[in-house]
């Protein structure tokens, strides 16, 4: 299985980020930094971090309509994101809803070796694959080198919905990052990670999730060991 394991990391202050990533980020391919929900926010000590840890980080900033704490203006949010590849950042994750010219501003400082994740988030239902399949063409259209499309499966057949919008993008070659949310998306967390979904999202302990239906990586592990 070629996916990446990233570590989500949603810490209140510096210091506690600091303690996560020292204790966790050598245990993953990479580790996602929700910048949102950090109250003393200082970029360039992350960056530092990131340096002295040697695992790649991958940021996200996420506004109230993402479930994230970020209150300030697309543009300054758009200007955020672009700094991040100012600095060397090898992930940035944005939302589908910015605005083309936001795109267009962060685009232009992500270096050749970086990847700009548009996310695609539906926290009521699962469209139908047509529409994923939409989403997924537009996100590329945007610039997007990884799309990520998240939604909440209501009920288990669902993630038959997820598999095969992993597999359409694979067999298209487009990278892409599918997962199901809730209790009943918790299968697809297990399949869509060996259908060729990018990165899978795995806490190492339970109460770090950042998100509802994630499953440990230890949990994951154990699962694909019988399964494979």
């Amino acid at each position: 299985m070629s996916a990446l394991h990233c570590i989500p990391v949603q810490e209140k202050t510096m210091q506690d980020l600091k303690q996560r990533l020292v204790a966790e980020a050598h245990q993953a391919d990479l580790v996602e930094v929700w910048l949102d929900s950090i109250q003393d926010l200082r970029l360039a000590e992350i960056f530092f971090e990131e340096a002295d840890i040697k695992t790649p980080f991958l940021f996200v900033n996420k506004v109230p309509a993402e479930r994230g704490d970020f209150m300030g203006t697309p543009e300054e949010h758009a200007e955020i994101l672009r700094e991040l590849f100012e600095r060397g950042a090898h992930y940035v994750d944005v939302a589908f809803e910015t605005e083309p010219k936001h795109i267009k501003h962060i685009l232009g400082a992500k270096q050749d070796y970086a990847n700009l994740i548009i996310s695609y988030h539906n926290f009521e239902e699962t469209p139908e694959l047509k529409e994923l399949q939409k989403v997924v063409k537009q996100a590329v259209e945007s610039g997007a080198d990884i799309v990520k499309v998240a939604t909440f499966v209501k009920e288990r057949p669902e993630n038959v919905v997820l598999f095969e919008l992993t597999t359409w993008a694979a067999a298209q070659g487009i990278k892409v990052i599918v997962v199901g949310m809730g209790q009943e998306g918790r299968l697809s967390r297990i399949v869509c990670p060996l259908l060729g979904s990018e990165i899978y999202y795995a806490p190492l302990e339970h109460g770090t999730e950042t998100a509802p239906g994630q499953i440990t990586k230890a949990e994951l592990t154990t699962i694909w060991e019988k399964m494979i």
